[in-house]
């Protein structure tokens, strides 16, 4: 879900995917997003032969999205930049794992409820998908990981209480 553009690995997630339709062949891919790379996206699936595996939603927002969250298993993040990922929150809100590469900007925003895979490795990324798949014991965890996260940590009144007590305890420190 995003921009298709380069910093969002989307080039990447059709590598992936191909990876994991080898060991899955229904495997099916849910894509929202649209962006520059649109083009490129579908002329790969189609070299792939992927048309059956991979579904271009488009730019989606609202109860529209929310739909495809509900039937999906995951949120798969590859973006080989990032600052944040609000995108792979979204998902996580609806209790989805998520797997992402292990992005330095990542550990910070995500310390839990997402498999972090080794930067570029598109294999072993296929792999960390098909483990969350195939391992109900360890889909459990994660997916519990990423909705404690989110609805724990992200939370905007949460986070709004813990930065005004780190203000104004720090200030209370720096008069002392």
């Amino acid at each position: 879900m995003g921009r298709f553009h380069y910093q969002k690995g989307v080039l990447e997630l059709i590598d992936i995917w191909k990876l994991v339709c080898q060991k899955k062949p229904e495997a099916k891919l849910a894509m929202i997003g649209n962006g520059p790379l649109e083009k490129n996206v579908l002329i790969k699936i189609r070299e792939y032969k992927l048309e059956k595996n991979i579904d271009l939603l488009g730019f989606l927002d609202g109860e529209k999205k929310y739909e495809i969250f509900k039937q999906s298993k995951m949120i798969i993040h590859p973006a080989t930049y990032d600052s944040g990922g609000m995108a792979a929150a979204e998902g996580m809100a609806w209790e989805l794992p998520g797997v992402s590469f292990d992005l330095e900007s990542l550990k910070t925003y995500y310390p839990s409820g997402m498999i972090k895979t080794k930067c570029y490795n598109l294999r072993e990324f296929a792999d960390n998908i098909i483990s969350l798949l195939d391992n109900e014991k360890l889909y459990q965890k994660i997916s519990k990981e990423a909705h404690t996260l989110i609805v724990g940590v992200w939370d905007w009144e949460k986070r709004t209480d813990f930065i005004s007590r780190k203000i104004f305890n720090d200030e209370t420190q720096n008069k002392k």
